[in-house]
């Protein structure tokens, strides 16, 4: 028994994107069919949509892109006993959206397709509904207008939320530095040192007695005068090194400063007579 999954994308671009990305995993294009409510962009590949009905092929070529999703959906569903979320796949396309269906043949692939489907940016729908229930939305109405490409960008607009973030580096700059010289000195020292001398010392002794013959005999004596003199002599000795190096050190700073950010309000406004209701400001998308 075959099976059909739909999923819905915001535009007919991300919704050919995801035809196409499935494709690539194995699921055959002609099992595939995206709905747009632009006429010059539906696509449906594979049979035609036919009446369940009568089970002749349907001629949509004056019924516009809503009918084409009307009878795709019929022909699934028949016309009693819709369930009530098929009304908002219509929504959907009639706010611009694009259906993408993919008949499964193979029971046992339906996690596989469901899981590329929001893999490759599909809705979710109930979010999406809960948004248009903010604005006013009730329920699918088949006799409302498509949406306008106005009114699809006014939906879409966006309003970027934004929120600064602190990151905190280092670099390493020059706070100072320490410069050594070497150079010669001179200082007056002061030295005390004693010094001896000698000197010959001559005594006359007046005496009186008789000489003898070791008197008479001649000679002499020499005394020798010394006396010490300072000798300077200087020796160079090493008392201290001046050792010239870095260290380094570490410290833990705490950066305090305030980042910026945005925040997104929605407000409902009540709806006027003659206006149409305000439009979500804001998008979710799985």
């Amino acid at each position: 028994m075959t099976q059909t999954i739909v999923g819905v994308f915001n535009t007919f671009q991300d919704a050919e994107l995801a035809q196409t990305r499935l494709e690539a995993e194995g699921i055959a294009r002609a099992d595939m069919s995206v709905h747009s409510n632009d006429a010059d962009l539906s696509l449906t590949s594979g049979a035609a949509t036919r009446d369940v009905a009568t089970d002749r092929p349907v001629d949509e070529t004056h019924e516009g892109a809503m009918g084409r999703v009307e009878h795709f959906f019929k022909s699934l569903f028949g016309d009693d006993d819709r369930p009530e979320e098929i009304g908002h796949y219509q929504e959907a396309v009639r706010r611009g959206s694009a259906l993408l269906s993919v008949g499964v043949p193979d029971g046992t692939s339906t996690e596989r397709v469901r899981d590329a489907l929001y893999a490759a940016g599909a809705i979710d729908i109930d979010s999406r509904v809960a948004q248009w229930r903010n604005t006013g939305y009730t329920g699918y109405d088949r006799n409302a207008p498509a949406y306008t490409a106005d009114e699809m960008a006014a939906e879409r607009q966006a309003f970027p939320v934004v929120q600064e973030s602190l990151e905190v580096g280092k670099r390493e700059v020059q706070t100072g530095g320490v410069r050594v010289y070497s150079r010669m000195t001179e200082t007056p020292v002061t030295e005390s040192v004693n010094l001896r001398e000698e000197h010959a010392s001559i005594e006359r002794r007046a005496v009186d007695r008789p000489a003898t013959a070791a008197d008479l005999k001649e000679g002499f004596v020499e005394v020798k005068e010394t006396a010490e003199q300072p000798v300077v002599a200087k020796t160079a000795r090493v008392v201290e090194e001046v050792v010239v190096g870095k260290e380094s050190s570490n410290r833990t700073e705490t950066i305090t400063d305030t980042v910026r950010g945005t925040e997104v309000e929605v407000e409902r406004t009540a709806a006027r007579e003659g206006t149409a209701p305000a439009v979500p400001t804001t998008n979710k998308t799985l």
